[in-house]
């Protein structure tokens, strides 16, 4: 076998391409000069990685849609696992995308990887499916969460946890200035079934929105295949789009309404108001309905322990509840007092900025390297 070399990562969604990006960064600052290789998209290409194979593969919602694509996916686990056989990278970095990398570590570990491998956004165990924590503790050798709650979940679960804070906590510090004009952003989300089910509700928000004097604006994700993209234009055809970054569209709006996700949390961050809406295939809804055990699916809201955000699922993600959840806020001005307030307490639970250096730096331990950069203490 080859001598040890280079940290290979894996992701699937847009977010998770974010993660690794920052991820490249922090390795580079703290002085890692080796390949840092794997499946991602345009932002960890940007950031110096090494792609073998696009992360848009994994672009799924939901466990509907996940097994219809079960043979092209099992063809990818053992492909990959096969390059990491054959490079032999320090470490191995799986970043969120748990129906796929959970799988993935139990045949690379079953095929004798027995290489460090680090869990870089766990699955969400403390919300449903909370039998893979038996996974998290077997096959990982650390995991490191965005949130202080899921690190504790994790720590009391027996699972080797690190936590710092979000990411977020670097690059939006605090809320953006208050926008001008009426424009309202619209987010269908980055994922080609989550896309195409949220665009009728989000079709007629904007129809009431503008008959409203208000200006809404549909995101194109930047990260999305350019064949979806294109499909999406022509969906929205005669609306306003943009397709720059989705944060910068919520900062110069005046509030949000589209998918759940890490979109709720950069609007959080931003101090921006969001209509959280989602609509999953009908296996995903029961499956969601049977095992989910939180009383929130936004982010935001479990972080301010209550409803900051109003959810509209399945059913009730309407156009016409979206926008009455907008009016409240925009219109009545307790209503927008109290959220306001309720945000600022949501953004003090994401923790200390430097969480990219962090898990760097966690890495490297792993990997049986030391950066040259100075290490902070570590909660654990």
């Amino acid at each position: 076998m080859r001598e040890p070399e280079g940290i290979f990562f894996s992701c699937g969604e847009v977010s998770g391409d974010g993660y690794a990006a920052s991820l490249a960064r922090a390795l580079q600052g703290r002085g890692f000069n080796e390949p840092f290789f794997g499946m991602g998209g345009p932002l960890s290409l940007d950031a110096g990685a090494e792609i073998v194979r696009d992360s848009r593969e994994l672009h799924l919602m939901g466990i509907g849609d996940v097994v219809s694509a079960i043979p092209r996916l099992l063809r990818l686990k053992k492909e990959l696992a096969g390059l990491i056989k054959s490079r032999n990278p320090r470490a191995v970095v799986l970043i969120d995308s748990p129906d796929f990398h959970l799988p993935l570590v139990r045949y690379l570990r079953k095929k004798g990887w027995k290489g460090p491998v680090i869990c870089l956004i766990p699955p969400t165990v403390w919300a449903w499916r909370s039998g893979r924590v038996k996974s998290l503790r077997r096959f990982f050798d650390l995991c490191l969460p965005l949130f202080k709650f899921e690190h504790e979940y994790l720590k009391g679960a027996g699972v080797l946890s690190a936590w710092r804070g979000h990411p977020l906590a670097d690059d939006l510090r605090r809320p953006a200035p208050k926008a001008g004009g009426k424009r309202i952003a619209l987010l269908p989300g980055s994922r080609q079934s989550e896309v195409f089910r949220l665009l009728p509700p989000l079709k007629e928000c904007a129809r009431l929105l503008g008959e409203r004097g208000y200006e809404p604006v549909f995101s194109i994700a930047p990260g999305m295949p350019e064949g979806l993209k294109s499909r999406l234009r022509e969906g929205l055809e005669g609306y306003k789009i943009w397709e720059g970054s989705g944060r910068d569209l919520m900062a110069s709006s005046l509030a949000v309404a589209g998918a759940s996700g890490t979109a709720a949390v950069e609007a959080m961050m931003l101090g921006r108001f969001m209509a959280v809406l989602y609509k999953g295939s009908f296996t995903s809804w029961l499956a969601w309905r049977a095992l989910v055990k939180t009383p929130y699916i936004s982010i935001p809201n479990l972080l301010a322990g209550q409803e900051v955000y109003p959810e509209f699922i399945q059913g009730r993600a309407t156009g016409q509840n979206a926008f009455l959840a907008l009016l409240a806020y925009l219109e009545d001005g307790a209503t927008g007092a109290k959220t306001d307030r309720l945000l600022e307490k949501a953004r003090s639970a994401m923790g200390e900025a430097g969480a990219p250096d962090f898990w760097a730096a966690r890495i490297l331990e792993q990997a049986n390297l030391h950066a040259s950069s100075d290490r902070r203490e570590t909660e654990e």
